[in-house]
């Protein structure tokens, strides 16, 4: 009987940890945001939130990139996913000797967000060195859509926790499943990056400066990847803000039901996981930039109309249509960078990819989160669902040879499917 190559083994496990270690932090983080939202019911509060647990994370990224760039990945993965667990076991201690202030969650989300950027990186770069070149879109296909399976049940068992539990033990049980995730983690065999001894290394602020933009500047003159860095930024900027408050419209549009605000996450992230499903059975289009423009187009058109559904069901299904085009929007451009960016770079570049996301969105969020507490949060995601659309059908109708983005002929990082 022949056996599987040794690379699906890796990949399983891969999965498995990141799945159980996404799910605990997905069911805290449901958890903390209904918490809040629920207590105050404010646009703003809720977007400072978000806002500075993403800048922590901008903060760290970049040395995160760096340092997954030089050092062994899976001892930053390990490293990371312990440091968080511990901040929050933390918070969770607190909570439950009665500290239960803004602030303080405030606070521990940064600290989250701090080893999230050293984390993220790791992570994302260590998985061209398990999967084959050819079949990395298929395993981020699967990812994805264990992710959005993730979500799918979260949100419900957070809703179940929330009316059952203090915050403080739902917090344990994202310290318990990341103590699990990190076991399985060990277990994954990442090779270590063997570094040129001639090349040069960083030293000091500017050094680090050089590095990055070495990197970045690599993958900045690929067309196809510029093109799908400008509408990373569009969207996260413009139209994403609104897809994060979506708790704050079923409060606002249709009541406080823990029920509804479930119910709309769950459909989200049902889309996701049919979507991601799909892309992985399908393999998606040669022209990874062609899957990326048409998502993009369909998730704006769904902010766009998201304020004006007349009941919670039918908001419900605008968030499977925005869930089903997620994937097809991620996916393709995180496999193209998977593709076309040397295993030496990867890291930096993943970060600047997870700076745009970690500044982008809290950007957005900054202005329209507050200015939602005194206009119209529903014409304000029609305007901003539109600017989106203008311009993305700007870029479609203008789009060249440079728009496209085919995976290489010879793909750069190799690793052999029977290692």
């Amino acid at each position: 009987m022949r056996q599987a190559p040794a690379w699906r083994r890796d990949v399983v496990l891969y999965l498995s940890g990141q799945s159980l270690s996404l799910f605990g932090s997905a069911i805290t983080g449901y958890a903390v945001i209904w918490y809040v939202t629920l207590k105050t019911g404010s646009s703003g509060q809720y977007a400072l939130l978000v806002i500075m647990s993403s800048l922590a994370m901008a903060v760290t990224v970049i040395p995160g990139g760096i340092l997954a760039d030089r050092h062994w990945r899976k001892a930053l993965m390990i490293g990371a996913d312990a440091g968080i667990a511990l901040v929050t076991a933390g918070l969770a201690i607190l909570m439950l000797h009665g500290f239960e202030s803004l602030g303080l969650i405030a606070l521990v989300l940064c600290l989250r967000g701090l080893g999230g950027g050293i984390q993220l990186p790791a992570v994302s770069a260590a998985l061209p060195q398990i999967a084959p070149p050819d079949k990395l879109l298929r395993v981020n296909s699967i990812n994805q859509a264990l992710q959005a399976l993730i979500q799918v049940a979260a949100p419900a068992l957070a809703a179940v926790l929330l009316t059952l539990w203090p915050l403080g033990w739902i917090l344990m049980v994202d310290v318990s499943t990341a103590v699990v995730g990190i076991g399985i983690t060990v277990l994954i065999r990442i090779p270590r990056l063997v570094r040129d001894p001639a090349a040069p290394q960083p030293e000091g602020l500017v050094g680090y400066a050089r590095h990055v933009h070495e990197a970045v500047w690599y993958a900045w003159r690929i067309p196809g990847l510029r093109r799908g860095f400008s509408v990373a930024i569009l969207m996260l900027t413009v139209v994403v803000p609104f897809a994060q408050m979506t708790p704050v419209f079923v409060v606002r549009l249709y009541g406080r039901a823990q029920w509804m605000l479930a119910a709309v996450e769950i459909a989200w992230s049902a889309g996701m996981v049919v979507g991601g499903l799909i892309l992985a059975a399908w393999g998606g289009w040669r022209n990874r930039m062609a899957m990326v423009m048409l998502a993009a187009v369909v998730i704006a058109a769904s902010t766009a109309v998201m304020g004006f559904m007349p009941t919670v069901w039918w908001f419900a299904v605008i968030m499977v249509i925005g869930g089903l085009a997620l994937p097809m929007a991620n996916t393709p451009l995180t496999t193209a960078i998977q593709e076309l960016i040397p295993q030496a770079m990867m890291g930096r570049v993943i970060s600047f990819t997870t700076l745009i996301n970690a500044v982008c969105s809290p950007l957005g969020l900054a202005v329209f989160g507050p200015v939602a507490d005194r206009l119209s949060i529903v014409w304000m995601a029609l305007a901003c669902g539109l600017v989106g659309l203008v311009v993305l059908i700007g870029l479609v109708i203008r789009g060249g040879p440079g728009s496209k983005l085919y995976p290489p002929i010879e793909p750069v990082n190799r690793i052999d499917a029977d290692a």
